[in-house]
């Protein structure tokens, strides 16, 4: 018998995740419709009140007790008092009502606006179906995040990573706020299972779903381009390969070709009323300026607003970028799972941390973080900005997370299995799978280094601009804190105890000579005063100030030091030495973390450098 290829393998794999006679279809859909009611109680229990249409009515009198007995009791909903007041919400009402045909030239895309006036429709035009709309996307995102799964590894991942979007809470709480985002997330893993599935098993059928699956989501944010482009741009050049798998280059550009027609017309439309194709874009741009304190009136695209930053602070747009794109997204995710256990989030963390750094050892590992890394590329400019850093607008990377997370937990299964079996594992070229581990320990290394060494470079850039800058204990200070200090505490705010006499930072000056010096600290709190420690302030062994402390218990203390005639340096050694030590024990509330006997000193939140630009 004659041995399958590749491109037959894929092929059947594909069917198998997708073909209702193999099962996992059904029990993806089962788990989308538990889904579906976790986020239908949360909707009914806090938006309820606002006027449930008949049908929602009856349905809650089945579904809410269901939902209720499936869930842990700890939860608990609603109702909310103001909905849709904040942020977008109550701008996709009017947006959806004032709609007047589907590729209207308009600020916001079409999809989400079009999906609310058909909900509106449902529910007798009341303001609860733009609830409806957002849930039903998210809904729709347990499903895609199935497919996401099963089609890039097997239906076993698709289906444990949908039942982890099911029921994490942090996403059924925002799916019936009103957003957008929802239904971003569910195109999002839509039209990325479609780009895996034009890779692996190239079909005119599957081209046609791939593109319509991209134009959906480029006419749900026109900023899904980032990843569309990137992606076909990468089957494309494997198929120019002679080794690629059997997708022809015209699949690619029947995907391409369905995409774009489904796209055109909006940003035909936007062009000739507004001038600018992509103003669903650049419009927002002016959001950022003003959160930034520049001219919002003024007209910039967004290229040329990012731009604008790398030309004017390099390491710090490059540092904001890369947090952007690898590590604020990702850890800002997970909490949503401590209802089911207090330890699930960690665990879960670490199992996509552990799933991302093993992707790259496989082609569709790569793939996949391609199309996560530029989905995210638009958003990682702006996270510090504003409300730019809100949770949702990074939401859409969730079903990838959780691929990755749960490939990692099925890979060690199947590992231990086979171990417990005594079968031998046997690795596919040894040289190869050693070079790529050696590289992923070094990609590592260089980004712990980057992501605890670039804020001084950072600080050092602003500086030299002649702004001021504030460097605080907590995260990432390990290049900022040398000799003396505990590791960082959190006790309302983030700080560092003084541990030794002599206390050292590392402090970026950034050239000047004259500059105001802030510290902000605490002593320790001792019953009596004459035992409280003060504290010597040297900048490169000179003194610059003797510090008596004092306490609020309203604040943390602020000291502000003038220093002039400094050396111009681009880093100063800043030692604070304290007059004397006590035990931790009789220092107050804020050192109980630490060993009673330890002795300590003062507690140390930030410390701000500001030029001296005065004549």
């Amino acid at each position: 018998m004659a041995q399958s290829g590749p491109g037959e393998r894929d092929g059947r794999a594909l069917l198998e995740a997708v073909s209702p006679r193999r099962g996992w279809i059904w029990l993806a859909l089962l788990v989308t419709v538990y889904g579906g009611l976790l986020r239908y109680e949360a909707l009914v229990t806090n938006y309820g009140w606002m006027g449930q249409p008949a049908w929602s009515s009856a349905l809650s009198r089945v579904a809410i007790p269901t939902a209720r007995a499936l869930r842990p009791g700890t939860v608990h909903w609603g109702p909310s008092k103001d909905p849709y007041v904040n942020g977008d919400p109550i701008n996709y009402l009017r947006f959806a009502r004032e709609m007047t045909h589907f590729y209207q030239a308009h600020v916001r895309e079409p999809v989400f606006l079009a999906l609310s006036r058909a909900w509106l429709w449902l529910c007798g035009n009341r303001d609860i179906g733009l609830s409806f709309a957002s849930a039903s996307g998210s809904t729709a995102a347990v499903f895609a995040t199935y497919l996401l799964g099963a089609v890039a590894v097997s239906p076993l991942v698709g289906l444990l990573a949908s039942l982890g979007l099911a029921v994490e809470f942090a996403v059924i709480t925002a799916s019936y706020q009103g957003w957008r985002d929802d239904t971003f997330m569910a195109v999002v893993a839509l039209a990325a299972a479609g780009l895996v599935a034009l890779r692996r098993c190239a079909s005119p059928r599957v081209a046609v779903l791939a593109g319509v699956a991209m134009g959906v989501a480029c006419l749900t944010r026109i900023t899904s381009l980032s990843f569309v482009v990137p992606g076909l741009l990468w089957i494309a050049m494997e198929t120019a390969r002679p080794s690629a798998r059997p997708a022809a280059p015209r699949h690619v550009a029947i995907a391409a070709l369905i995409a774009a027609a489904l796209v055109a017309p909006y940003l035909v439309n936007c062009a000739r009323a507004t001038g600018d194709p992509l103003i669903s874009i650049n419009y927002h741009t002016r959001y950022y300026r003003a959160a930034e304190g520049r001219d919002p009136g003024q007209s910039e695209s967004a290229v040329g607003y990012i731009a604008d930053k790398f030309a004017s602070r390099p390491i710090a747009a490059l540092d904001t970028g890369l947090q952007g794109v690898l590590t604020f997204p990702f850890f800002n995710k997970w909490y949503g799972y401590v209802q089911w256990h207090p330890r699930l989030p960690a665990l879960m963390q670490w199992a996509a941390a552990l799933g991302l750094l093993c992707a790259v050892f496989t082609p569709t590992g790569r793939f996949l973080l391609l199309l996560l890394f530029t989905s995210l590329v638009p958003y990682a400019m702006t996270w510090r900005v504003g409300g730019g850093g809100e949770w949702r607008f990074t939401q859409h990377a969730y079903p990838f997370y959780l691929v990755f997370a749960f490939w990692t937990a099925t890979t060690i299964v199947r590992w231990l299995v086979a171990r417990v079996r005594l079968r031998s594992v046997r690795l596919e070229h040894p040289r190869l799978r050693l070079f790529q581990a050696a590289m992923a320990v070094a990609m590592v290394a260089v980004a712990l280094s980057w992501e605890q060494g670039v804020p001084l470079w950072a600080a050092d850039e602003a500086l030299r601009a002649n702004d001021a800058v504030t460097l605080p204990a907590g995260h990432r200070d390990r290049w900022l804190f040398e000799d003396g200090w505990s590791e960082p505490i959190v006790h309302g705010v983030p700080y560092r105890v003084a541990r030794a006499p002599v206390a050292s930072l590392r402090l970026p000056v950034g050239g000047h000579s004259d500059f105001w010096l802030t510290l902000r600290l605490d002593p320790a709190e001792t019953a009596d005063l004459d035992r409280q420690p003060g504290v010597s302030v040297y900048l490169d062994r000179r003194l610059i100030a003797r510090l008596r402390l004092s306490r609020d218990p309203q604040r943390v203390g602020t000291y502000r030091l003038r220093v002039t005639g400094h050396p111009e340096r681009t880093f100063s050694r800043l030692e604070l030495v304290a007059s004397h030590l006590v035990p931790a024990r009789e220092a107050g509330p804020h050192f109980d973390s630490l060993d009673p006997a330890a002795p300590v000193a003062f507690r140390l939140w930030y410390v701000r450098v500001d030029p001296d630009l005065a004549p």
